[in-house]
């Protein structure tokens, strides 16, 4: 059967050409496994859907809803999930094979977009029990940055981020408890979004860190990465750590950030210290940021703030990998160590699980507490809505804006060194889940070339209060279109 030839798989690119009748989800599909089978790149993925079941889909949606005005909002529209997620009768790997399991129901968020109308293609490849920011921890093979495959795709997220980067799929279902979407799509030039905790449920994510996972999108675009959020974020009241419909409804009213002057509002925003800055990003990371910041100075919607404390997100950086927190990872996987010990894990991971072990719960209770202090000095840090809504004094900050990562290694750079590499590639994004904050990754109109010659996407992430993620995107799409080279 010959299809169509569809070359922009971004959801406003399909959704259009649905609506206009020059492609269908059977064009889609093809197309897609056509790439797949093109792509030099073969360890994206873990679990492949066959292609006779995604046309089997796509056909019984294009029966289904044969008028434009009745479709579902993601009608057609091709993704994949990170094997970190179930999904009904197919395999959960966690990238570690004496692990997998066949999963008997599917998880409420991708529940939610196969009711939409979208089309699974795949579960797709992670850095084993989602442990590690680079993508190079796997069994299954180490998917590669789509714009120089000596470097690193990033992880734990990676075979997701390829197969967005890739344009294999419309977007990802990914996960992020260290930075692990934020860090990916940054290192291949796609926007990654970490949400507001409790916002999208994790029914069905097997768990790194229970307290501060958190499901994300991983898309090309904004509008593509707003389409997939509006369908999987929603109350979940088998998620234990979701928030309640009333603080979900107190969120959803805060004053957008862009209308709460008018449309020439100034957003106030904060930098990480410069010193901290000079300490670890690379030197080609150190050029793209100066020039971005150069150009941010000049743009009317952006104010820098005339005073900021880093130090509560740079105490709660430390604490991901400094604390009894990481025990959580010992705690989610108990009973496969239990049964299996450390023996078949990848080598890296076993030495991560056994450098988590041991903390005493004196220990965890002290670090909850400075936690919770680190909390709310970070929040203090940032403008309250309520309190301007009130009169009260607009101070603080609207944005935090920081580096996605500090640097982008190639692939044996990382296998030589694999644990301080990684703690640098988190400079900048553990906090942002232990401090209970949301956060945008885009890529920005720069690049840095690799040693062979190719130009290579630079990033930033933009920070704010929980329930800030509309805001957050709508900011990050005036960054990406700012010009910087």
């Amino acid at each position: 059967m010959t299809f169509a030839i569809v070359d922009d798989l971004s959801v406003e690119s399909l959704q259009s050409s649905y609506h206009n009748g020059t492609a269908t989800p059977s064009d889609v599909v093809g197309s897609v496994y056509t790439r797949i089978s093109d792509y030099p790149d073969q360890a994206i993925w873990i679990t492949l859907i066959p292609k006779s079941d995604a046309l089997t889909r796509a056909r019984r949606l294009e029966s289904q809803y044969p008028d434009p005005s009745s479709r579902p909002s993601l009608y057609g529209i091709p993704f994949s999930v990170k094997d970190s997620i179930d999904i009904a009768d197919l395999p959960t790997t966690l990238a570690c094979p004496s692990y997998a399991y066949t999963a008997t129901s599917t998880a409420p968020v991708v529940q939610r977009l196969l009711a939409a109308g979208g089309i699974l293609i795949g579960k797709a490849n992670l850095d084993q029990f989602a442990t590690g920011l680079n993508g190079t921890r796997s069994p299954y093979g180490i998917p590669r940055c789509v714009h120089d495959h000596e470097y690193i795709s990033g992880g734990s997220s990676s075979g997701s981020v390829v197969s967005v980067a890739a344009g294999l799929v419309s977007f990802t279902v990914s996960t992020d408890t260290a930075g692990s979407t934020r860090v990916p799509a940054a290192l291949n030039g796609v926007v990654g979004l970490k949400p507001t905790l409790g916002t999208i449920s994790t029914v069905g994510l097997v768990p790194a860190c229970k307290t501060a996972d958190c499901v994300c999108v991983i898309a090309p675009t904004i509008d593509s990465t707003l389409k997939a959020y509006e369908v999987m974020h929603g109350y979940d009241e088998d998620d234990v750590y979701a928030r309640d419909p009333q603080q979900l409804a107190i969120l959803a009213n805060q004053p957008a950030l862009l209308s709460r002057s008018g449309a020439s509002a100034e957003n106030t925003y904060a930098l990480p210290p410069q010193e901290l800055v000079d300490s670890v990003l690379s030197p080609e990371y150190a050029s793209v940021y100066g020039r971005f910041l150069s150009r941010l100075r000049l743009e009317s919607t952006f104010k820098l703030a005339n005073e900021f404390d880093y130090s509560p997100f740079a105490a709660a950086n430390a604490m991901l990998y400094g604390s009894s927190i990481v025990a959580q990872r010992i705690v989610a996987f108990k009973d496969y160590i239990d049964s299996h010990g450390y023996e078949k894990l990848h080598p890296v991971t076993d030495d991560i699980f056994r450098a988590s072990d041991g903390f005493s719960a004196v220990q965890a209770y002290q670090d909850i507490f400075e936690l919770a202090k680190y909390r709310r000095l970070a929040a203090k840090q940032f403008s309250s809505s309520i309190g301007v809504e009130n009169g009260g004094p607009d101070c603080g900050i609207d944005v935090l804006i920081v580096p996605s990562t500090a640097t982008h290694p190639t692939v044996d750079e990382m296998l030589d060194d694999p644990i301080d590499l990684n703690k640098q590639l988190g400079s900048f994004t553990h906090f942002v889940n232990l401090l209970d904050l949301c956060a945008v990754a885009v890529p920005l109109k720069a690049h840095w070339t690799s040693k062979n010659g190719k130009k290579m996407p630079f990033s930033v992430t933009l920070i704010s209060l929980p329930g800030r993620d509309g805001d957050l995107l709508e900011l990050g799409r005036m960054i990406m279109e700012m010009r910087v080279d």
